[in-house]
């Protein structure tokens, strides 16, 4: 029985050599950071730093993955391209560690991300696609 628990180890191994968090940073790798900020167009009224906002975005393959550092709850999120206001939006419950997605468009064309949180804060974001 050891024997056999063994080799269905071994080929676990064998067929999925590469772990998890490995996959998770080889797509993030082929992933373009998309900054989020606090006020509107980036200019930040305040003191905060970056490492105050509790959201990154990376856009990859008309997809847009949000990865929350800190529990904010609902999160209502709206992406508007620019030439045609076409909306794309989702709701995401953000929990600490936690990342969501949303499909958005391939075509080229300017962008514009909106996140409010549950407690009325609101974060901005911009990209292009080329």
């Amino acid at each position: 029985m050891k024997k056999l628990i063994l080799i269905l180890l071994a080929l676990t191994f064998v067929v999925n050599p590469m772990p998890l968090e490995a996959h998770v940073e080889s797509y993030m790798d082929s992933s373009v950071p998309v900054p989020i900020n606090p006020d509107k167009g980036g200019q930040s009224s305040g003191n905060r730093s970056p490492a105050q906002v509790p959201i990154s975005c990376y856009y990859s393959e008309g997809e847009l993955t949000f990865t929350f550092s800190a529990p904010l709850g609902i999160v209502e999120c709206e992406v508007v391209r620019v030439s045609d206001n076409e909306v794309f939006d989702a709701m995401f419950y953000a929990v600490s560690g936690g990342s969501d997605s949303l499909y958005v468009s391939t075509n080229a064309d300017d962008y514009e991300i909106t996140l409010t949180c549950a407690d009325g804060t609101i974060y901005y974001g911009e990209y292009s696609i080329e």
